[in-house]
């Protein structure tokens, strides 16, 4: 099995095992009918509309560009641009080059182009990095850490700190698709049972999600923390380049 068809088969495995999460977080969340025929729901149309634009970096890395909007005149485009959720710091850089560049393409008129790149649309918490191209400047900030970034994290764990408190934190690695998997599904039903009850404190969320995805609560706790800690956004440093585009 060569690399190409190992990640697509991970892949339909790690989207099964979400999207039957994502079922029990469903039914969780599903309130009781009050009529006895209650109005159809009506799925998110996201999921529906095709990406804005595509593209392939290399054989095992493609990328989406969903959820693109406009503002001062169509001079400004934001998006989310999609990857996998494995991928390192050299393939978002390399994915971000390659989704301006199609951007530019399609949207000529653009002078200002704001990315957030994320394994899933629908991950609350899953921002890999954020990017912004204007007029041929570049400024990348990174939310996932370098190999270098997670072994000094790592050595960390158990320490003291300045304060003199132990560090205590997740340890940081390359998620799997089964790491992943849970933290996605444990996150969206978190961010499902806040929506529901906004006065929920975090540990009552925490058992609420554990129960909607079936997880026990360790685990649980375990994915909410790692998911927290590895996806950052922008805590993971930052560089800015040159990147002329027509």
């Amino acid at each position: 099995m060569n690399g190409r068809t190992y990640k697509l088969v991970t892949g339909i495995i790690s989207l099964f095992i979400a999207l039957f999460l994502a079922w029990r977080i469903g039914l969780w969340l599903e309130p009781e009918p009050k009529q006895k025929n209650p109005a159809p729901v009506v799925p998110s149309p996201a999921a529906k509309e095709p990406p804005f634009v595509t593209g392939t970096v290399r054989k095992d890395l493609n990328f989406e560009v969903r959820n693109v909007r406009f503002g001062n005149r169509g001079k400004t485009v934001e998006g989310i641009g999609i990857v996998t959720f494995d991928s390192d710091r050299s393939d978002l850089k390399a994915a971000a080059v390659a989704m301006l560049k199609k951007l530019k393409e399609k949207v000529p008129a653009a002078e200002r182009i704001v990315l957030t790149l994320k394994p899933s649309v629908d991950c609350p918490v899953c921002a890999m990095a954020e990017v912004t191209w204007d007029r041929g400047k570049v400024d990348m900030r990174y939310g996932i850490p370098s190999l270098e970034q997670m072994e000094e994290a790592n050595t960390l764990i158990g320490t003291k700190d300045k304060k003199g408190e132990t560090v205590d934190r997740p340890r940081l690695y390359l998620p799997d698709r089964e790491t992943f998997a849970a933290g996605l599904a444990i996150t969206q039903a978190i961010d499902a049972a806040r929506k529901k009850n906004p006065s929920l404190g975090d540990d009552q969320l925490l058992e609420q999600a554990a129960a909607a995805t079936g997880l026990n609560y360790a685990v649980a706790r375990r994915s909410r923390d790692f998911m927290a800690a590895y996806y950052t956004a922008t805590e993971y440093g930052e560089e800015t380049f040159t990147l002329s585009l027509p």
